[in-house]
């Protein structure tokens, strides 16, 4: 039998990939490459993990009354528009389930996240790519005629970059389709897209609790959404999508202000750490209000693959930016790490900078 015979064409036709390092490679590693919160998990999470209730593991998991009032609390918005997933990606498969056929149009403005691409493409979808100018959003977006879904990313994953509220305004209110905006990186900003969902029908909000919130591997995200909308969503979704465990400890991380603080002081101070002293070297950044951002490596490594590779050689880790559909292959996505990281970081290649120079 030939597998391949029996599998879906918009299977075949995606390529196998690996979006993490492998565990040998963090052995002793300065990483700087996952947007991931680097002051940790919360105490009251693991406080909460040593005492969960074992009918808690034993039992069937229905969303957790307590975890949708907190995020409705936390949101601003009514219970009833919001439904959990499994993390930010879980929520934009469903979302791809419920709304995308056979050869409809979707829009993508790059660079971005990978991921609107493969959900797409496995639905069977036309990505529809529209590179961005100077990294920021403009109106050719809307000049695509029938398309239906436009993916957006705000704060933007590589760039860090903000949708100016405007422009945003504008895209939701012209847009014929729906406007799916994720806001994974949005806990430590001052963005909030709930503020359109009472004026727009054709908006989704997605967001994570991998990033601020320190629960990356237990896969715990949500979508927000008017009641319409969210009702189709639940068509397509299996009701075991969220374990109880993460939930029971999402409900604890949204408790933690004192935590939450503390992780978005960091990934601020530390950001603007790194893009200053990356400056200094003579190096481009975008203008990130997040973890992320891009750096343009042209001056040091001849294209980013280099210099991924000659940094991996001396113990760090960054993300070459290929991946996200960049203009050129000449930048790589830095995110914030720990203090002792990122100060290894610019030591690391103020060593590379000199020895280039010599």
């Amino acid at each position: 039998m030939k597998t391949e015979n029996f599998v879906r064409k918009e299977v075949l036709d995606l390529e196998e990939k690996e979006y993490a390092p492998k565990k040998e490679e963090l052995k002793d590693r300065c990483d700087l490459s996952l947007n991931i919160n680097p002051c940790g998990v919360s105490p009251r999470v693991l406080e909460k993990l040593k005492n969960i209730d074992p009918k808690r593991i034993n039992h069937y998991y229905p969303e957790n009354t307590e975890l949708l009032n907190e995020i409705a609390k936390y949101t601003s918005v009514e219970k009833s528009q919001i439904m959990l997933g499994d993390g930010c990606d879980g929520c934009l498969g469903m979302i791809a389930n419920t709304f995308i056929n056979e050869n409809d149009k979707i829009i993508i403005p790059v660079p971005t996240f990978h991921r609107y691409e493969f959900h797409t493409r496995i639905m069977g979808g036309m990505p529809i790519f529209i590179p961005m100018k100077n990294f920021e959003l403009n109106n050719e977006i809307l000049n695509s005629d029938n398309a239906k879904i436009i993916f957006l990313c705000n704060p933007n994953n590589p760039t860090g970059k903000q949708i100016k509220k405007r422009v945003l305004e504008e895209v939701i209110k012209k847009f014929r389709g729906i406007v799916v905006i994720d806001e994974a990186l949005a806990d430590t900003t001052n963005i909030n897209g709930f503020e359109f969902l009472n004026k727009y029908n054709n908006l989704i909000i997605v967001r994570s609790f991998s990033k601020t919130f320190g629960l990356a591997s237990l896969r715990i995200g949500y979508i927000i959404s008017n009641q319409e909308i969210i009702n189709q969503i639940k068509k397509t979704s299996s009701p075991f999508k969220v374990n109880g465990i993460a939930q029971e400890l999402a409900i604890e991380a949204l408790k933690d202000k004192e935590y939450i603080k503390k992780s978005t002081d960091h990934i601020n101070r530390n950001r603007d750490f790194l893009i200053n002293n990356l400056k200094k070297l003579g190096l481009k950044c975008t203008e990130s209000v997040t973890t992320n951002f891009l750096v343009d490596v042209s001056n040091i490594c001849e294209n980013s693959k280099d210099f991924v590779d000659t940094l991996k050689k001396r113990g760090v880790l960054v993300t070459d930016a290929t991946i996200f559909n960049v203009p050129e292959n000449i930048y790589v996505r830095i995110a914030v790490a720990t203090d002792e990281e990122n100060k290894k970081f610019i030591e690391v290649l103020n060593e590379i900078k000199f020895s280039s120079n010599r």
